[in-house]
Order: C-alpha cells, then structure tokens, then sequence
C-alpha cells in the first residue's frame, strides 16, 4: 500500500539531476514496502482518447513489431497479474479490467492490458499468489511487476520463466529512463545473474522511503511538551502520553509509540529499525563497517542494546502488548484509531494514512520531527534506494516484450514532468483526478463541487487512474518531487504543472516532512549488500531467520534474560551465519570492483 511527470530532459536538466542526487546514498532494503505515496500528484490524460494521435503512419515508418513512432498499428496485448491496493479508487462502473488509463493506453498507443487475476492486496495476498504459482509450476504472464521484498523476485528469476532484459533496456528505454537508472551506480546489481539484467527497474522518488518522527502535536500541546533531541527526551514524552491521560477520557488506554515487529524489525511503516540506529546498528541488512567489510545488522552487539530498551518500552506500556503480532500496517492502526501518540514512518503519511487519523479523532493533529538521538548521539535510520521502488520482469515467451519499455517511456515524456498546455497538465483525467471550478481554477478537491467529479463511489477520495498503470504511478524522475517540496517549504512560488500539482494536493505537513528528511539526510543507513541470495542463503535463511526472531521476540516480551542475544549470534554464527558473512563480503569485494 502505497501513493502515488516531462519530454525527454534537456542537457541542463540531466546535469541537475546528476548533481541534485550525488550526496543520495541508498539502496533498496528489501523490505515489503507499499506504493508509496509521496509522488505525482496527478497527471493528465484526459479521459477521452485523441483520435488523431491514435492513426497509424504509412507501412514505411512501422518497425518490425508494428510500431509506427507513437502508437502499434495493430494493438499488441501484455499479460499480467495485479495487487490492488487500498488507495486505489474506481468510478462507478469501472475496474480494473476496463478503466480510463487502459482505454487510453490502448487507443492512443496501442498497447493492451490484460489481467490474467486481481487480488486485493492485503496481507501479502499478491506475494502469496505469486508463490503458489511458482511452486506449482504455473505459466507466467508477460510482465510481473513487483516492489517489496527481493527473495520473491529472486524467485521470479530463478524460475527461468523470465528473459534478460538488458539489450531490451539499451534499444528501447528513452532517454529519461535511463538517466534515472544511471543516477545510481548499483541501481542493476540485486537483479543482475552473470551479467545479465533479469528484470527492470521502477525508479522511485530520491529519499521518498527515509523515515521521521510523527507525534500527537495535540496530545503535545495539551500536555505542555516539547520536541526530543534524544531518546531520553521521547521516552519522557511517551511515559506523559501513557500516563497523563492526553486523549481526556478518564481512561487508562493511550500507549506511546505505534509499532508492528511481526515481519521485520526494518519495516516501511510503524518503523522500529531507528531505535537499533541509535545504537549504531540496523537489523535486517548488511551494515558497512569501520574496516569496510560488511556484517549483519541483526547480529550486531549493538542491537542488544536496543532489545534492552524495547523490554523496558513493553514493560512500561509505551508500546503495544500487541505489537509482535501486528504487521507494519496494523500497527500503524493504532496511531490512526487514536490509540498512540508517535509512529515513525516516511514523509507522506499524512496523505495516507493519517487521513484515517482525522476522520477517526476529530480535532486530533499531528507534526514531524526529526529522528532523536541515541545516549551516545547517534542517529541512523534505513535508506531506501534514491531510483528504485520495484522491478519489471518480462517472460521469455512474451511477444511484444519492448511494449513495456514503450509504455513506461510515454510516462516519463508525457506525465513525469508535463509541460504547460499539455494533456496532462492537471492530472490523468478530468473528472478523475482534477475539475475546473466554475471560476477556472483547477481542484483536487471532491468536497469543493461533487458534481464536478460525478460517479464516484466514494466522494471523500479523489480517483486517480494513475495507480492503475503498469508501472505503479506511471513514472517518477528520481531528484523532481524532493526538489519539489523543498522549494515549497522554502515559500518558492510553484511555477511548472508539477510544481502547481505538488502544491495543490501535498499537506503542509507533508512539506515540512521532506525538509525534515533531508535535513537528516546524512543519518541514512545504507544496506551495502545488493546481489542475489547466496548459497548458503538458500539453504539456511529460514533457520537462521528464525533463531533471531525467536530471540528478540523472547527479549522483548521477558521470556528469556538479554543474555539470550549472545547465545542466538553464537548458534546464528555456527548455523551458516559465518559462512553467509564470506560469502556476503566476496560478492561485495567483487561488485566494487576491490
């Protein structure tokens, strides 16, 4: 679950996204991310197809799959399977299967999508589906896209069912794309077998997925508290929001910081990974050390430290008894239902899910801040990768497989950055994603006139056919949204269609939100290894998965002394974790060419 523009960049633009970008380190952490939210917030197709860009050109400017320069003169299909997530919204009357991005897609450039099965995408349902059908043997369709964690789409391209995309990127990818993909040297490498790129790159906005510090700013208000430099000062904030009765019901029933451990420790939503940095360490990647080898996170001496003081948080109430049985998103429930008065997650929780939060607490309010510090002044928090939010894998037996690239390359040159005057200056659709007011200004707004945004099933969200693309949100260039927001924050006037869009539709909160993030840039911990699983991953991840969650879980909960860390890095060393260590290191040694 997740949220959501330009003609090919000109000289000076790819400069300054080169330079926008050289201090962004990151990578993709693997874990099960949603969508985002914090991009485009519209662009504009319009509803109705243009006939005339639809005509095919005489024989002699077709290539050999039929495309003429803009559209197939003979519409070509993609199969595929999809995940829905709760943010996507229809007009009545249309789906998945037959919606306005679709109709478009096929009159104007002629590709047509079709789904082989939809699934609601809630608890791993789309994961899970694509497992059963690689373990019962099943035939893919043409392209699987899919963003969350890397051994599932190891086990797409292990199954042999997908080709190797790379001579298809270098010939068909426009311009933009691959400038997006080169801004990040290791952008290819957790897809990359024998020198073969197996799957495609979604590129992602830069620090979209770096984490913040949300808080109750009412319950702060009320109780006469101020911002935490440490964590010190936010555990004294958590004990006030346990203990003082913010919420005024009498009632003993507030907890202090919304979390959810029950799949990862470095989770994309209701965070809990920042406590480890503020101990020097992340859990669940691999961490560069003072030497420059790599070593796990999970198993570091300093996560101890970090266990000790979430045993202490569950001891006190200042986190949920509940909180090693709840996923990244039901934990994030329990700040949006009023319960908690901290979650730390990225920047555009207040587009999503904080909305949930207003509806369900009137009045409540909420503020970032930045991410405190540890007793001996550390901070560090996951990075995602600054290009990547998922991948595009092709099956081997697709016939028209450069139809993808052409469909992601008309998102980067019409709807990524749109120019002024074009189709999708506003947003995709109006009507959708945009109205024009009776007095010409543009609204995002369905509560401003429902009549302007008729059919819809649900008039407190906007619909917007964006999400329903291939490709996520249609296209993302990498520097352009946290350019965006900076430049808002700092009172710039918006001046460009993307920029009028940002505005329109992004939260102050939200504003405030990206300049925190980059502010704390410098706190971002990259998870230095990118490759595929090694073979004694293969073997021996599950068990070893589970000695330590098994461990922290006993810890936390004070089923066993924090002394069983000790015992569990022992056995985890034994068990394959040294081996996995080496193995890691020489992949490492290997890609950075050492």
């Amino acid at each position: 679950m997740v949220f959501r523009w330009q003609r090919m960049l000109s000289v000076s633009l790819v400069a300054a996204l080169s330079l926008s970008l050289a201090a962004c380190a990151g990578n993709n952490n693997g874990g099960n991310e949603p969508a985002n939210n914090g991009g485009n917030s519209g662009g504009n197709a319009g509803a109705e197809a243009n006939a005339g860009s639809g005509e095919a050109a005489s024989n002699a400017n077709v290539d050999e799959t039929g495309w003429d320069g803009k559209k197939y003169a003979e519409p070509v299909t993609l199969t595929t399977v999809k995940g829905v997530g709760t943010n996507y919204y229809f007009k009545s009357g249309e789906t998945m299967e037959n919606n306005v991005l679709q109709k478009y897609m096929k009159d104007n450039l002629g590709i047509d999508v079709k789904y082989d099965w939809i699934v609601t995408d809630t608890n791993d349902a789309y994961k899970t589906k694509l497992r059963l059908m690689l373990s019962s043997g099943e035939k893919m369709p043409d392209v699987i896209t899919y963003r969350g964690d890397m051994e599932t789409v190891n086990m797409l391209i292990d199954s042999g069912q997908f080709m190797d995309v790379g001579e298809l990127f270098d010939k068909y990818a426009g311009e933009a794309y691959k400038t997006g993909v080169a801004l990040n040297p290791d952008t290819w490498l957790p897809v990359t077998r024998d020198g073969q790129r197996m799957a495609l790159p979604v590129l992602d906005y830069a620090y979209n997925d770096d984490m913040l510090l949300w808080l109750r700013q009412d319950w702060m208000d009320k109780l006469g508290l101020q911002a935490p430099k440490t964590v010190a000062d936010f555990e004294a904030i958590m004990d006030a929001f346990v203990n003082k009765d913010p919420d005024g019901n009498g009632k003993s029933d507030t907890i202090g910081l919304a979390t959810g451990f029950k799949n990862t420790y470095l989770g994309w939503m209701s965070d809990i990974s920042w406590l480890f940095g503020a101990y020097g360490t992340l859990p669940g990647q691999w961490n560069k050390g003072a030497d420059g080898a790599l070593s796990y996170g999970s198993v570091d001496p300093a996560a101890k430290q970090a266990l000790s003081t979430l045993k202490t948080w569950m001891d006190k109430g200042y986190i949920s008894k509940d909180s090693g049985i709840k996923d990244e998103v039901s934990g994030s429930e329990l700040f949006t239902k009023g319960q908690a008065g901290a979650i730390v997650g990225r920047n555009w929780l207040p587009d999503w899910p904080f909305g949930d939060l207003l509806n369900n607490v009137p009045g409540a309010k909420y503020k970032g801040y930045p991410l405190p510090a540890g007793p001996d002044g550390k901070i560090g928090a996951q990075s995602g990768n600054p290009s990547v939010n998922g991948w595009m894998l092709i099956n081997k037996d697709a016939k028209n497989p450069e139809a993808l690239l052409r469909y992601y390359n008309f998102f980067f040159e019409n709807w990524a950055n749109p120019q002024a005057g074009s189709e999708f200056e506003n947003g995709f659709a109006e009507g959708y994603d945009w109205a024009k007011l009776p007095d010409g200004t543009i609204t995002k707004d369905p509560a401003k006139d429902p009549d302007l945004f008729p059919d819809y099933a649900d008039r407190t969200h906007l619909v917007e056919p964006i999400y329903y693309s291939l490709t996520f949100e249609g296209a993302r260039i990498p520097s352009l949204y946290a350019d965006t927001m900076i430049k808002l924050a700092s009172g710039g006037t918006p001046e460009t269609p993307y920029e009028k869009q940002t505005a329109g539709v992004r939260k102050p909160e939200n504003i405030e939100a990206m300049k925190i993030v980059l502010d704390q840039k410098d706190i971002r911990m990259k998870n230095y290894f990118q490759g595929p699983l090694t073979e004694t991953m293969k073997q021996k991840n599950e068990l070893l998965n589970k000695l330590i969650n098994q461990a922290y879980s006993k810890i936390i909960y004070g089923q066993s002394p924090i002394d069983e860390f000790d015992t569990m890095v022992a056995n985890w060393k034994k068990s394959g974790g040294d081996q996995i260590t080496t193995e890691v290191n020489e992949w490492f040694q290997s890609a950075s060419g050492k």
